[in-house]
């Protein structure tokens, strides 16, 4: 009796984190985040006032729909649910899982296939857990913890524990001796899974030779191309709908800095950044290495009339760069965005 009151103790503490970390957002860091994008929308209006009565309530209307206390009760339901369902696999039973792994109560003998399953699902979730804690710490610090957040924990841990149980299906048809050494070393994976499930992905379509893509396709533009993109930012940024340079260079910078936690200045860098990237594509690791790593940088190169230097680039990466400029200074998006870039260099 005592033992499962514990066990039940402990799953809540475990899985409160959710809750506690929504209400101490909404009560305590969206309104620094509301007063920090406030002065933003100050700066690039040119306002040196506080703002009027309808620019007031424009801004409460907007953090009232994205920031509703409400929103957060479903998502933060729907992930609290799964990390509870999870860690009763994991700490249930004798021995638990998280202590034995995967051997039975017998010393020295392996386990059946069906609980080498469930180890790999009960670590993955350990995974999940530990990695959306990391998360919604650093969104917490970053003042940025929206309901959709939640959803993402959510869809990340289903996502994981799939991945992970396909993955302990795959490897019992691997040759022999690779079988072997990571079904002994299966929690430790399936943890890792848990935290990386797309590099558990990638291992597997790549030894799945039939599922590799086709080679005549166009460019992925990646966004970790962009410099100053971490995987955290990769992540917040694909909450926004942007999973590639090509989204990123057609982002509003207002709406970004809204929704997302970042430094106007980086948004400002990243969508520079991006829009050169789009326009050269592999011919970005020349430009770098020549000075070159966004679009202002080659509007400045052009204006200083380095001719000879944008010439041999042009030849290395197959782009009449001078044509690119030319088009760039008449394009209104970068007009806007130099725009942006004085006013924020002004401040």
């Amino acid at each position: 009796m005592t033992q499962t009151i514990l066990l039940i103790l402990g799953i809540f503490v475990l899985c409160s984190f959710y809750m506690f970390s929504a209400i101490s957002f909404l009560k305590h860091r969206l309104p620094k985040k509301k007063r920090e994008y406030i002065r933003i929308k100050q700066l690039l209006n040119g306002e040196t006032a506080g703002l009027s009565k309808d620019d007031e309530k424009e801004v409460d209307s907007i953090f009232k729909s994205d920031y509703d206390g409400t929103d957060y009760i479903l998502p933060v339901f729907f992930v609290t649910l799964f990390c509870v369902l999870g860690f009763y696999v994991l700490f249930s039973g004798k021995p638990s899982i998280i202590l034995s792994g995967i051997w039975s109560d017998e010393v020295g003998k392996a386990v059946s296939y069906y609980r080498l399953s469930l180890v790999s699902i009960s670590m993955a979730i350990l995974g999940s857990y530990v990695w959306s804690i990391q998360y919604i710490v650093r969104r917490l610090i970053t003042v940025d913890l929206a309901p959709n957040a939640y959803y993402s924990i959510g869809t990340r841990i289903i996502f994981a524990t799939f991945v992970s149980l396909v993955l302990r299906h795959f490897i019992a048809f691997l040759p022999e001796a690779a079988s072997n050494m990571m079904i002994n070393q299966l929690p430790a994976i399936a943890f890792f899974t848990g935290i990386f499930p797309q590099r558990a992905m990638d291992y597997m379509q790549e030894r799945l030779r039939i599922f590799n893509p086709p080679s005549d396709k166009a460019h992925k533009l990646p966004l970790e191309m962009i410099e100053g993109i971490s995987m955290f930012c990769k992540i917040r940024l694909a909450e926004i709908g942007i999973d590639n340079a090509q989204n990123l260079a057609l982002a509003n910078f207002k709406e970004m800095i809204l929704k997302t936690p970042f430094n106007p200045r980086m948004i400002l860098d990243w969508i520079a950044q991006a829009k050169l990237y789009v326009i050269v594509k592999d011919g970005i690791v020349e430009l770098r290495k020549a000075g070159i790593r966004d679009v202002f940088g080659l509007i400045t190169a052009c204006s200083e009339d380095q001719l000879a230097k944008l010439d041999k680039l042009s030849e290395n990466i197959g782009t009449d760069l001078s044509l690119v400029c030319a088009d760039l200074k008449e394009r209104p998006d970068i007009i806007v965005l130099l725009e942006i870039r004085k006013k924020l260099c002004a401040s």
